[in-house]
């Protein structure tokens, strides 16, 4: 597919919604709109109704969206969408590629429509293996890819709700594992018993060794033994709120990267915020540097337009 000069990306999530206006050519943001109506809230929304069908009643939101952006252009609109906006309570549901998918995006399942008489969209599908499923975390596989190494294989580790472990072979993804993390630790943290001996507070590099010692805990599979210790420490006034709250990401993270010390795999970790500095926290402490590249912030932003590019180009 040729390009026009301009696009809308659109990456509908299941919490959040964000469409910025993109120069193809070089990807420099002109404008960018973000809400909190994710996939989730608008398919409640449209079950509440009966006057549209599901499709045109994200159609709808999409359009009434666009009109935020004051330089659209006036001819012909092309929003490449990617995200959960193609899973079975979005707009469209398409089914999943399958692994080994080419980091060339040719085989990712795509669906080129109209939005109304000027706007066409292409919806990009997510990929599976036998067992799990991602929508998203691909199409920024494909943008970060260019920015790998000589690696021949490796592990991309790219964080969230529901942190993605893609694991790459020569120029393709090969397999990739979900971890629940994030949403483990917003349970914990926020409902339940923990979460009276847990405060939120700002990082700090004084809670590193705290941190750390979750991570230890978490690496050496002493989650469940360990998870009750948070309240015994708070009970005691051993620690702080504010300190549980790191040493339990700590172990919820430790957890989630344990499986990387009994193997060799060269680790690129792909995160942006808070979460790129406690992650590289836990992998420096863990790894010899040599086992693990941490890509800079621009190129995890740039990700998801690079990869939407690709995909759009390799589609017939």
């Amino acid at each position: 597919m040729n390009l026009p000069k301009q696009f809308v990306s659109c990456d509908w999530g299941t919490s959040n919604f964000r469409i910025r206006l993109v120069d193809s050519e070089d990807l420099i943001i002109i404008q960018e709109h973000k809400t909190n109506v994710g996939v989730s809230k608008l398919y409640q929304q449209s079950l509440n109704q009966k006057e549209v069908s599901q499709e045109d009643f994200f159609r709808n939101y999409l359009l009434e969206q666009l009109d935020v952006f004051t330089e659209l252009p006036k001819d012909h609109i092309l929003i490449i969408a990617s995200g959960m906006i193609t899973s079975s309570i979005g707009m469209k549901e398409l089914p999943y590629a399958s692994v080994p998918q080419p980091f060339n995006g040719v085989d990712v399942n795509c669906s080129l429509f109209s939005l109304d008489e000027k706007i066409q969209t292409l919806l990009i599908s997510g990929i599976r293996t036998e067992s799990d499923i991602m929508r998203g975390e691909e199409t920024q596989a494909i943008g970060i890819i260019d920015h790998v190494s000589d690696a021949s294989e490796g592990v991309i580790i790219m964080p969230g709700t529901h942190s993605k472990h893609i694991r790459f072979s020569g120029d393709e993804i090969v397999d990739f594992s979900t971890y629940m993390s994030g949403e483990l630790f917003e349970i914990l943290s926020t409902t339940g018993l923990l979460s009276l001996s847990v405060k939120n507070g700002e990082w700090d590099p004084k809670f590193s060794g705290i941190f750390l010692e979750g991570v230890q805990k978490g690496i050496n599979d002493e989650f469940m033994k360990t998870l009750f210790s948070i309240r015994g420490n708070d009970i005691l006034k051993r620690t702080s709120k504010e300190m549980n709250f790191y040493f339990l990401s700590g172990l919820v993270i430790g957890s989630e990267l344990s499986y990387l010390k009994k193997n060799n795999q060269k680790i690129f970790l792909g995160a942006s915020g808070m979460l790129r500095e406690l992650y590289l926290l836990a992998l420096v402490s863990n790894l010899p540097p040599e086992r693990f590249t941490c890509f800079r912030p621009e190129i995890i932003d740039n990700a998801l337009l690079k990869g939407q590019k690709k995909i759009a180009q390799s589609y017939a």
